[in-house]
């Protein structure tokens, strides 16, 4: 009898055991799959692709000409980097101008795309012009009109698209906003490649 009562022990502190590693195997799961979420968040959150210009966008470019005190913004954050993961489509860069003298920004305001040819190392010397200039979907070295205007105020969306299997690379794109034949203003933004990885 003492035998049997050993063995229903022994059976039971088992199932005890095998209950426990099972809970600790759940909540590491949940951990680690909150931990993936909150990486891929942070990492998604790196690029700011701007989708539509909504209120928020446009308000957003307009507080940038208050902060930086300029004719000609970009908004891209601090080091107005686009960092892009190759394969991506569409990924929206707002920008936004302002007329010099105040007059309405829908009558003459233009804006010019150009690649940058400043850099040693760039995407340019890489891959050739027509391969860089094919990522943004907008005309290079032609003036074009913004995609909305309110009041002095201009507003686009330039769109860049980084086919699958792009090298990794770097390139700056200058742009120069004009009013009529005055420069109101010139900036620049870069644009990192960037290798798709897990999170993509």
């Amino acid at each position: 009898m003492v035998y049997n009562f050993s063995i229903k022990k022994n059976k039971k502190a088992a199932m005890e055991l095998s209950m426990g590693t099972i809970v600790i195997l759940v909540l590491a799961m949940t951990m680690l799959i909150l931990g993936l979420t909150l990486v891929r968040t942070i990492f998604t959150g790196a690029t700011d692709s701007v989708k539509e210009l909504n209120e928020k966008t446009r308000a957003e470019i307009t507080k940038l000409f208050t902060d930086e005190d300029a004719k000609v913004v970009v908004k891209l954050g601090g080091d107005r980097t686009a960092r892009i993961k190759a394969g991506t489509e569409n990924f929206g860069i707002g920008i936004g101008g302002k007329t010099n003298d105040g007059s309405a920004a829908a009558r003459d305001l233009k804006y010019t795309l150009s690649l940058s040819e400043r850099e040693r190392e760039n995407c340019l010397r890489l891959l050739g012009r027509n391969k860089v200039e094919n990522f943004i979907a907008q005309r290079m070295n032609t003036p074009l009109e913004f995609d909305r205007s309110e009041g002095d105020t201009a507003f686009a969306i330039i769109q860049v698209s980084i086919p699958e299997g792009t090298q990794l690379c770097t390139q700056k794109i200058d742009f120069e906003v004009k009013q009529g034949a005055e420069i109101v203003g010139t900036e620049s933004f870069i644009i990192q490649i960037q290798r798709a990885g897990f999170f993509n």
